[in-house]
């Protein structure tokens, strides 16, 4: 389908899905008291990659925010974490940007990506087809999607839901899980180097993504993964063990296991930069460095 609807909400959550005649919608939330310049880059963003991969696009918006045609690109591309509380508008009081952008994988995965030192676009890992995996998928991407790594937010809980469908095989959303489920090992890194990188993308939905292979060396500032799967990546991590950092943390649920990630990688990426040993974790949130193995 060579079509796709941009939903603008004046409060909300974002939401991605297909429609009744397989067009791509999604949804983008702005804050109650008005768009921000990151809202403009996103417009901006989404309209331009829609329109580079040949889908036609259709703005539905809220009689609050009819006037998106007149919002004008930015002349610089705004920093996500400078918008603490943005895609997720009132949902989250504290919102979900950080200064880190992240992607998320069920433990398994996550052992077989340190190994292999790289995170790879879902075509490469299951050896299927883009297409396939679109035809695949209740949340209506579209097949170019599969061609990447897409990174979220630092506090953003969809890597959850991403990481559990893998899992479970089923698709999934922030909402279905409950504490107690398995939290995602989450893979941190800087989103300016990121942006720079000639293969990244911005399509409107993702604060970045890459086309093609991630490499971990080059990149990663941090991997955070919960105490209870410590055991299940402690072989594959050996050589980050410097970016590595557990969170034991009392049956999160995908906001705490989120925001206590995040605070747990913002902090090893502050020791690093500062070029000291102090512990990245800290006794409020129960981080710890490994342990040798």
């Amino acid at each position: 389908m060579n079509r796709s609807v941009l939903e603008l909400r004046a409060g909300g959550l974002p939401l991605a899905h297909g429609g009744a005649d397989g067009e791509w919608h999604y949804r983008h939330a702005t804050r109650l008291d008005g768009p921000t310049v990151l809202d403009h880059q996103v417009l901006a963003d989404f309209l331009a990659y829609e329109t580079a991969h040949g889908r036609h696009v259709d703005v539905v918006a809220d009689p609050a925010l009819s006037g998106w045609d007149t919002w004008p690109a930015p002349k610089v591309r705004p920093h996500p974490g400078e918008f603490a509380t943005q895609c997720c508008t009132h949902v989250y009081a504290d919102g979900c940007a950080a200064g880190l952008v992240c992607h998320g994988a069920p433990a398994a995965a996550a052992a077989r990506i340190l190994a292999d030192g790289m995170l790879r676009p879902a075509t490469a890992v299951t050896g299927r087809t883009a297409r396939d995996l679109a035809a695949a998928s209740t949340w209506g991407d579209p097949a170019d999607y599969f061609e990447h790594v897409m990174l979220a937010n630092g506090r953003c809980t969809a890597p959850e839901a991403v990481a559990c469908s893998r899992a479970l095989g089923r698709d999934l959303t922030p909402a279905d899980l409950r504490p107690g489920y398995p939290p995602a090992v989450r893979f941190y890194f800087g989103w300016p180097a990121l942006a720079a990188r000639p293969d990244a993308r911005f399509d409107g939905v993702h604060p970045v993504k890459i086309h093609g292979d991630l490499r971990l060396g080059d990149a990663l500032v941090a991997v955070v993964v919960h105490a209870s799967q410590h055991h299940l990546i402690t072989a594959s991590a050996e050589r980050f063990r410097e970016r590595l950092a557990v969170v034991d943390a009392d049956r999160p649920g995908p906001r705490e296991w989120a925001v206590a990630a995040a605070a747990a990688a913002e902090r090893l990426a502050a020791r690093a930069a500062a070029g000291t040993q102090q512990d990245p974790g800290s006794p409020a949130l129960g981080a710890r460095p490994p342990e040798p193995p």
